[in-house]
């Protein structure tokens, strides 16, 4: 497999991950950004992907592939630089820990992930 096919099989697995699940929805306005730079905005619009979202999960990975060999043959450096958005680490989320209460998202073993947690008044606080 040419490095080509590496990269568009990377860019097809990553984005068949992100369709299903809510991550798509962070890192859908830097496709669209990388999309709007085809040549041929028609054919690889935001949109197309939006719609794949709604397609039988079992079909999905076959049009992202479509999708992303079109795009492949189409150009080549946007599929570089739709790689490198699909791979573009998230944000930093600074955390803080004080007097037992927890500052901001929260991600906890095993997978578990504390999100908005409200703040307890002092006077209120449980006893540890």
């Amino acid at each position: 497999m040419s490095d080509l096919g590496f990269v568009a099989e990377s860019v097809t697995t990553a984005l068949t991950g992100l369709l299903v699940s809510d991550a798509y929805t962070t890192v859908r306005p830097r496709l669209s950004t990388v999309l709007r730079r085809s040549g041929r905005s028609e054919d690889f619009r935001i949109e197309h992907l939006d719609r794949l979202r709604g397609a039988d999960p079992a079909a999905l990975r076959g049009a992202v592939h479509e999708f992303v060999q079109r795009l492949a043959a189409s150009d080549e450096r946007l599929l570089g630089e739709l790689r490198d958005a699909v791979g573009a680490p998230a944000p930093t989320i600074h955390q803080d820990i004080h007097h037992n209460r927890f500052q901001g998202p929260t991600q906890v073993g095993g997978g578990i992930q504390i999100i908005n947690m409200r703040e307890v008044e002092p006077e209120h606080e449980p006893e540890l």
